[in-house]
């Protein structure tokens, strides 16, 4: 069997608030929770580095799953959510409307944001700048999903679907998928 290159973690529940960019989101109880029962099958892969979008749902994620190996999480922005910063959250079906729509259009550009493409573009070079084997990363559902799906062969739609918070996928050094965790 492959060895493990990448840990790569959707974050926990978020604390959602209307009133504020989700970006700003950290994790609520529940997502606290969620990281809780992942840890162990996380750590027993051993990574020997961690980094993190720099949103605080991911960090905050990602500082839960890296503390028991006593792991410094680094802050890489290339790893933060696809851009669109005029979208609003609004009710649970207008958001994911929005999202299909952006992947039923990975050219077009978000106004004052980025296209899907460009956001799996920017994710895929954030991961390349880390070194060391495994690396866990945490980041966001719609632009891991985009990475996903090109790097598997996968509809990225599908797959954001599917996702669980947190969820992990743990892929070798080809990119390959080993295990899914969830």
């Amino acid at each position: 069997m492959s060895q493990p290159a990448l840990i790569l973690v959707r974050h926990g529940r978020p604390a959602i608030d209307p009133d504020t960019p989700p970006p700003t989101w950290p994790l609520c109880e529940e997502g606290r929770q969620g990281c809780e029962k992942i840890i162990e099958r996380v750590t027993a892969l051993k990574p020997t580095r961690a980094v993190a979008s720099p949103e605080p749902k991911a960090l905050q994620t990602a500082q839960i799953l890296a503390a028991p190996l006593g792991l410094e999480v680094e802050i890489d922005p290339g790893l933060h959510e696809h851009k669109r910063p005029h979208a609003s959250f609004g009710s649970e079906q207008e958001f994911r409307d929005s999202i299909a729509q952006a992947f039923a259009n990975p050219a077009e550009v978000s106004p004052g944001g980025e296209s899907p493409e460009e956001a799996c573009v920017r994710f895929s070079e954030a991961l390349a700048r880390h070194k060391g084997a495994p690396l866990l990363a945490v980041s966001h559902g719609t632009v891991m999903s985009l990475y996903l799906a090109e790097k598997l062969g996968l509809d990225a739609h599908d797959l954001w679907r599917s996702l669980h918070m947190p969820d992990v996928f743990v892929l070798d050094a080809d990119g390959a998928l080993l295990e899914r965790i969830s």
